[in-house]
């Protein structure tokens, strides 16, 4: 088998002769694009990849301005039409707090709480399509039945607060618990209920879509929603403190729970408002349970 010949290579100590070496043209140098990076010193960060940029629309719509993140909601004014908050407000200095219900009284209260959010669900239901004249018109009457029913059960707590609209126009934090000192206790376990309809309310609310609803509409029906959200936060960051007749605070698996409805109310109504394209509740969607959470650690 042959081998490869070798080849030539110069003998050592030969002189190369520099004028027989063949010079590149000019078209053979611009196909090798050699550019100097002392000329160009961004080349050597140069990627090949085309840049991109997202042309901007002049009509393209914005949500996240400046404004969406002021407070849209007055908390001062009424939950409903015919209130007054004015005899709201010097109502509270005309009852004194009342003792706890006795048995008798524990039993009627709670099977009159189980009837009244017994024909709350009744009539959501038949609003759903089965028999939509006794059903709810929509979102507003269900929410103002459901207050009715908070209201009822903070009297039987609270004993000078038949409204709880009040309690939006006072500041939690500036209730002292030493204004309590030496009062008969009121509490017999009625947190349960108001949990229970803390947890109903986005289960209700989901189901009506606000997104069909005109502005007007929307700007009627959900600032109720966050106020109905914001008594309840009241009052239980009150029953946290124990700023209630008889210094009384919830127990540990109450606030567990309560905690549990704070944090899944704030993502489930944040996920349904953005759902139904209802923009602009930013920063009343931040305070839902601000207060509770605050005293849960959350």
């Amino acid at each position: 088998m042959s081998e490869p010949e070798t080849p030539l290579h110069a003998p050592p100590n030969e002189q190369l002769d520099l004028s027989k070496i063949k010079e590149l043209d000019e078209d053979d140098m611009m196909d090798l694009d050699l550019v100097s990076e002392s000329e160009n010193p961004d080349s050597r960060n140069s990627s090949s990849k085309p840049e991109f940029k997202r042309p901007f629309a002049e009509d393209e719509t914005m949500y996240d301005n400046i404004d969406d993140f002021k407070p849209r909601v007055n908390v001062g004014s009424p939950f409903n039409s015919n209130t007054d908050i004015g005899q709201l407000r010097s109502s509270q200095h005309l009852r004194k707090p009342r003792g706890r219900l006795s048995l008798s009284q524990q039993s009627k209260f709670i099977s009159y709480l189980d009837e009244q959010l017994m024909n709350i669900q009744r009539k959501f239901v038949q609003s759903r399509g089965l028999n939509t004249e006794n059903g709810y018109s929509g979102l507003t009457p269900l929410l103002q039945d459901l207050k009715s029913v908070i209201d009822f059960i903070w009297y039987s707590i609270d004993g000078t607060t038949p409204n709880t609209e009040k309690l939006l126009t006072e500041d939690v934090s500036e209730v002292s618990i030493e204004q309590f000192d030496g009062s008969r206790s009121t509490y017999f376990g009625q947190t349960a209920y108001l949990m229970r309809v803390g947890d109903d309310i986005m289960d209700y609310t989901e189901k009506f879509d606000l997104g069909q609803l005109g502005l007007s509409e929307q700007e009627n029906v959900i600032p109720k929603l966050f106020k109905l959200l914001f008594i309840l936060d009241h009052i239980f960051a009150r029953l946290l403190d124990g700023t209630i007749p008889g210094r009384t605070k919830m127990n540990l698996t109450d606030a567990v729970r309560m905690r549990a409805i704070a944090e899944r109310t704030r993502t489930r109504l944040t996920r349904y408002l953005s759902q139904k394209q209802v923009h602009g509740y930013h920063y009343e969607v931040s305070k839902i349970y601000e207060e509770s959470l605050e005293r849960c650690g959350g």
